[in-house]
Order: structure tokens, then sequence, then C-alpha cells
């Protein structure tokens, strides 16, 4: 119980600290969530006068609705992409988010929550978190470990705001980085409270988009999909 109430109040305390993040820059928020079901945008409205600065949220559970709706490649999601929870599928839903709300900044979250859905490769616990911050993007995966879903659910929210505070400060003081998505992940230490079993080793990608191509891409992503393929109409 003592974990559970400190996991919540560190997601409202974050969650307040990016609302004056954004009301100070004057910018406008989005997001895109597939494991936390809309916990985040939850947390982000839960605050008073939040229609100044949160503009839109989608909760994309399914692969043909990121699709569908975030203009998702269907090829992000083969195992040569790394599947369904992957930085590939995180940072185009992130993309997605951005483009079609029209905001500086937007947070995209994919993993497994748990108690099913895990693989060889990928155990409960584990999440993907894109944020794209104007022209820079930032990814990371983090492993949670085989906890409760709604502890791991308000685990990755938390995470997902603590990395949308940490891009911004990236942008603010220059210390953003060149890379690619197509280049091997850094390598990165996370620190967390006493006796979080969280603290593991992760991975992280960051870079700059160029929105000349990227949005066009985005755009016909969208235009493309045929939603009558989405459907199995015999069912």
């Amino acid at each position: 119980m003592q974990r559970q109430n400190y996991v919540v109040e560190e997601a409202a305390a974050l969650a307040s600290r990016l609302k004056h993040r954004l009301i100070k820059k004057d910018w406008t928020i989005s997001t895109a969530e597939s494991c936390t079901g809309g916990l985040i945008s939850s947390l982000l409205t839960d605050i008073s006068g939040a229609s100044a600065w949160f503009k839109q949220g989608w909760i994309v559970y399914s692969n043909e609705s990121k699709m569908r709706e975030l203009g998702v490649e269907s090829s992000a999601f083969d195992e040569g992409g790394h599947g369904a929870v992957s930085h590939k599928v995180a940072v185009q839903m992130a993309r997605g988010a951005r483009y079609k709300s029209g905001s500086n900044i937007s947070i995209a979250v994919t993993g497994i929550a748990g108690p099913n859905g895990s693989s060889k490769d990928k155990e409960v616990g584990r999440v993907h978190v894109a944020v794209i911050a104007e022209d820079y993007f930032l990814v990371r995966r983090m492993d949670f470990g085989d906890n409760d879903r709604l502890d791991n659910k308000r685990s990755f929210a938390s995470f997902a705001l603590r990395l949308a505070l940490e891009a911004i400060d990236r942008l603010d003081d220059g210390s953003k980085k060149e890379t690619s998505l197509s280049s091997d992940p850094v390598g990165v230490n996370m620190e967390g409270d006493p006796g979080d079993q969280s603290v593991l080793g992760t991975d992280e990608w960051e870079g700059g988009i160029s929105w000349g191509s990227e949005k066009k891409t985005v755009s016909q992503s969208l235009k493309k999909i045929d939603l009558a393929s989405l459907i199995d109409w015999d069912e």
C-alpha cells in the first residue's frame, strides 16, 4: 500500500511539474497511449485549467487503431521491426499524435502491463516511451518487473511524465544529441527510490526529426489506411 501511494503521489506531482513547464513555454501537449489506457491523459486533465495546454489524447490499444488513428506503419509491428512493444512503434505513435493535434510536445507509451502478454524476449513490466518536443525525439525503454497490472500502469505513466520533463530540459539546456532510431541504443542506468525493484538498465534513442518529410509521411500513412481491410466482415 505504501508503494502504491508513493507512485500515485509521484505521478500527480510530475503532472503538475509538467503543467508549469508547458505554461512557462506557452506550449501544448498531446498523448498517445496503449498499455496505460488513458491514465496519462487523466493525470494531466485532473489539473484545473488543463484545457489551456492539453490538446488531445488517443487510446490506441490495438495495432489496427495505432495504424488508423496515428499512421503507425504496418511494418513496425513485424518481428523485424521489433513488434508492437518497441521504440519504433512508440516514436511513430508520438509522431502521429504531435502531427494530428498540432501540439508542441507529444507523449506515447506502449508496453506490457501484465499479467499476460509477455514473450521470450519481452517480460511483463517492459515499456517503451517516446516524447517528441518540437523537432526533437527522446525514446527510452524501461523494465519495471512482474508487478501488479495497475501498479505497472501507474509506474509507466510516471515514467512517461518524467521523460517528458527530461526532454524539455535537454532542449532548454542544449544537451540533446543527434543520434537516430536506426543506431544502437545508448545504455542508461536509472535511479529510483530506496527499495524500488525497477532500478534496471535500459535503452535510449534520441535525435531530430525533419518535419518537412515526416509530416508528409504521416499524412500519407493516414490516407493510405484502408478501413475495410482492418475489419473481418465474416465474423
